[in-house]
């Protein structure tokens, strides 16, 4: 259950933090789909980056024993915690050419 809640907070700060870096003009979206939706609406992209992972934890409480879906919730929290630490080191990156 920890997993799904940090999956759920990793994929709205992911969007929050991509949002805010886009704007900024600091970094741009290294995913070329994802690129594609920003372009059309902002909006769009915060729907998929909370549906996605709501429909992971669906998936978990309809089977959570299951193995194949356990293994992709945790790949997926590895994924989206690498991702995170890139967030946290262009922030550094940012805040140290700010100053």
């Amino acid at each position: 259950m920890r997993l799904c809640l940090f999956l759920l907070f990793a994929g709205v700060l992911d969007a929050v933090l991509t949002h805010f870096g886009m704007s900024s003009g600091f970094v741009d979206e290294g995913n070329p789909m994802m690129k594609l939706v920003i372009e059309q609406s902002w909006s769009y992209f915060y729907m998929i980056k909370i549906i996605l992972p709501l429909m992971l934890l669906g998936l978990f409480y309809l089977r959570p024993f299951n193995r194949w879906v356990r293994t992709l919730i945790v790949s997926t929290c590895v994924l989206y915690f690498s991702v995170l630490v890139y967030h946290m080191v262009w922030i550094v990156l940012y805040i140290n050419t700010s100053t």
